[in-house]
């Protein structure tokens, strides 16, 4: 009885067991495992491939093999792990294409449909014969027709992507002639969004996503929140390993057909071949020359996969039954696709292999002990205690990188790197990896687009520091939810750093160096606005008061609305949205070669054909043709003020005041009232009128008549020994640059302009200049942050 009650127990402990495994199997959302001998692949190759990748002059960051649908070997190189996502960069684009055929099997769309059909407002009037013959077909096969791929010029300089491609001229027939554009693939993610009304993003997760068990992902958008689709998503090894398996399984899951089976191979048979006259010993020595499909690329040994910038992999091999993955930082993406190739390709065998246990282990080993080199102390520095808790002042590179303060203790090395928008906290370990994240963006192959990764999380970090020499402190920060690393190398000279900032897109190229100086404390200091005038009146002045901020001290600028290179001036001020800006209103129009009229009909401001007249007081050069020369009215002076004003907002958002041209809000009592009374209406003060007593803001400046330009940049540096503690002040000038088109514009008695106003430009931008400021302690700031301060 005890034996009849024993077996029977058993039996029902191991059908109990069994359901339980069954229904784990069925909830659990990890790919199954197994043992590489137990699905006919030698543990020894799997061993020598990881050591050879380990050896090459690529940067592997995980590896995952999956043979007969089990993944039988997975590996992370330190400090990169399993649960982190990782960029895919255009390894994307297969799931941008999995998301048309999901659209196509519920006939929302067919692959001949006409591009220009989903988007008629964006369609030029007059369509090219060629881009009314592009069909979604031949933006899936990298066949548009384009004669370079436009994705840079279309994200970088756009924000409608789609009227940008649209209007990108097609120089070959449709479906003629590969061409790599990724833009093509970010009109793929357009179209589905259009016919489903979901980002791709969101129409994947019930359809591909969910039943896959892919979770916490994320994809890049647009200006125009459409998910970029030729790269931009991010996540972990093993989504990557279940997206391959799925399209080894011809679309099914779980025993389920999720994707069709004649998408999987409609999608993975080549369209286009890259290059039909290549040699063949090049075609046999080249994965990239085998074959486009729809977003994936055939490969030699008659696999095909999805790939993305600097390493990614998604290697289907259905002859062999397997799934290869690689995340990597690699420079060469064929010698690492070679590897599988040599070590593990031949590994495949299509029968058991008889179990190694040696051989496993050491596999195990080898796979345990993976880790990418941290950076080891090369000395001790005796100038770490002089730098400790001291910040550094950026006086030379761009704007957008402010200061930089270090701090060391008990071997962690703490910095704080200041920008235009805020200070970034980042740690490094000595010897150790520092984990954390941080908003500071790092090294990125997309980084010139709009929006790029907007909307995004902090990035996951890990951090290390080292001293190379005496002088020489390097950090090094790998974002290790991406395939890159950032090297900050930083040297120091006495009271002085500079900052080099090193990743594999610059690291052979000629980068720029920021250099520092120590900040002086100066209690109560003055504060200085660096005002530069007139942006709009040309290209040249334009260009030079960007250039003043991005790469000088200026902190604020003022727009002439109605002036002619105005539109320019609108778009470089949003690509640099951090300058502080106000309207210059401008009732005169001074240049003899260059004019400009008033937005509204104001008779008594202009001139009989029209324009503004030229000067606002009389000027013997030019009789009767000043505004005080005329019976002029406050009424027209007032109905312009409104226009521009509006105009400016239109445009420009985020003014912060209003400055008078020539003095055009100061010239006589009654229009200074006026002006008062239209800046409560818009809440904008004008900083001109009054500025000294309503605002206390004093004018300041120095005599530079005579000088030459070196002259003029010691000048201005003995300047700042006049301001007083507690003071705010403004220096006002027109930065400009001595080309063909400022020699042009002059007016009588005023004739070296190009020349003048280009030394405004280099003083705005000089090292001396900025190194001067530090040194003696003196605030920059806005009227921004002037005006705030006063609410």
């Amino acid at each position: 009885m005890f034996n009849y009650l024993l077996t029977r127990g058993l039996k029902i402990l191991t059908l109990s067991l069994l359901s339980i495994n069954l229904l784990f199997a069925q909830t659990n959302r990890s790919l199954p495992r197994s043992t590489p001998e137990a699905e006919g692949v030698s543990s020894e190759a799997i061993n020598q491939f990881i050591e050879a990748a380990s050896k090459s002059k690529h940067e592997f960051h995980s590896f995952m093999l999956l043979r007969h649908g089990k993944v039988i070997s997975e590996a992370w190189w330190a400090p990169y792990r399993t649960d982190l996502k990782h960029t895919m960069y255009s390894v994307s684009k297969s799931f941008t294409a999995t998301a048309v055929g999901f659209a196509v099997s519920e006939k929302k769309l067919s692959v001949n449909d006409l591009v220009i059909s989903f988007f008629p407002e964006e369609t030029p009037a007059q369509p090219s014969e060629f881009l009314k013959k592009l069909k979604i077909k031949d933006l899936l096969s990298m066949s548009v027709g384009h004669k370079t791929d436009p994705t840079f010029e279309i994200a970088s300089k756009n924000e409608n992507w789609i009227k940008a491609f649209l209007n990108t001229q097609i120089v070959n027939e449709p479906g003629s002639k590969f061409l790599y554009n990724s833009a093509a693939t970010y009109m793929l993610s357009a179209i589905v969004q259009k016919v489903t009304g979901q980002k791709i993003l969101d129409y994947l997760k019930p359809r591909l996503f969910e039943p896959l068990g892919i979770e916490g992902i994320d994809w890049e958008v647009d200006p125009q929140g459409i998910n970029v689709g030729g790269w931009g998503l991010r996540l972990k090894t093993e989504d990557m390993a279940k997206f391959g398996q799925l399209f080894l399984q011809k679309g099914v899951w779980n025993g389920k057909q999720i994707l069709p089976k004649a998408w999987v191979e409609e999608a993975s048979t080549m369209k286009i071949m890259q290059d039909p006259s290549a040699p063949q010993d090049k075609k046999d020595a080249s994965d990239w020359l085998q074959g486009y499909c729809y977003q994936m690329w055939r490969c030699r040994n008659n696999a095909f996969r999805g790939d993305g910038a600097n390493g990614q992999f998604i290697i289907v091999m259905p002859e062999q039954d397997a799934v290869v993955i690689i995340t990597a930082e690699a420079p060469d993406m064929q010698s690492e696709i070679n590897l599988v190739w040599e070590y593990l390709l031949p590994a495949l065998k299509t029968q058991k292999v008889p179990t190694n246990k040696a051989a496993y282990a050491k596999l195990k080993n080898t796979i345990q002990s993976l880790s990418l080199p941290i950076p080891q102390q090369q000395t001790n520095s005796t100038i770490q205690a002089n730098i400790q808790g001291k910040t550094f002042a950026i006086t030379a590179g761009d704007v957008s990188f402010k200061n930089i303060k270090f701090d060391f203790q008990d071997g962690v090395c703490a910095i704080k790197l200041g920008t235009d928008t805020t200070t970034h906290d980042l740690k490094f370990g000595l010897g150790k990896w520092i984990f954390d994240q941080t908003t500071k963006r790092g090294p990125y192959l997309v980084a010139g687009a709009k929006a790029n990764r907007t909307g995004l999380p902090a990035f996951k970090i890990a951090g290390s520091y080292t001293w190379q020499d005496n002088n020489t402190l390097m950090l090094t920060l790998r974002y290790i939810e991406s395939p890159h690393t950032e090297t900050i190398v930083c040297k120091f000279d006495g009271d002085k750093v500079s900052v080099d900032f090193q990743s594999i897109f610059n690291q052979n190229t000629k980068r720029t160096l920021f250099k520092g100086i120590q900040t002086v404390s100066r209690s109560n200091a003055p504060k200085l606005i660096i005002r530069g005038d007139d942006m709009g009146y040309s290209h040249s002045g334009n260009d030079a008061l960007i250039q003043s901020y991005r790469n000088g001290i200026e902190t604020s600028i003022e727009v002439i609305v109605p002036s002619p290179w105005f539109p320019e001036a609108v778009k470089l001020l949003k690509e640099n949205p951090n300058i502080d800006v106000g309207l210059h209103f401008a009732i005169t129009s001074e240049w003899d070669n260059v004019k400009w009229r008033p937005l509204t009909d104001c008779p008594s401001l202009k001139n009989a054909d029209g324009y503004f007249y030229p000067m606002l007081f009389h000027n013997k050069n030019y009789p009767k043709q000043a505004v005080m020369d005329q019976d002029w009215k406050v009424e027209d002076i007032e109905k312009e003020l409104h226009a521009q004003i509006k105009m400016a907002l239109k445009y420009i958002p985020r003014l912060s005041h209003v400055s008078g041209h020539m003095f055009s809000l100061g010239f006589a009592p009654e229009v200074k009232e006026m002006a008062k009374r239209v800046a409560k209406q818009y809440n904008l003060p004008m900083v001109d009128t009054d500025g000294t007593q309503d605002y206390k803001i004093n004018y300041t400046g120095f005599d530079a008549r005579g000088l030459n330009t070196q002259q003029k940049i010691q000048a201005f540096i003995e300047m700042f020994d006049k301001l007083e503690d507690g003071k705010t002040y403004v220096f006002v000038e027109h930065p400009g640059l001595d080309n063909h088109e400022l020699r042009a514009i002059s007016h009588i008695g005023y004739e070296d302009v190009a020349e003048g106003r280009q030394d405004v430009t280099t003083i705005f931008t000089s090292e001396e200049v900025r190194v001067a400021v530090v040194k003696k302690g003196i605030e920059l700031v806005s009227y921004k942050d002037v005006l705030q301060k006063l609410k």
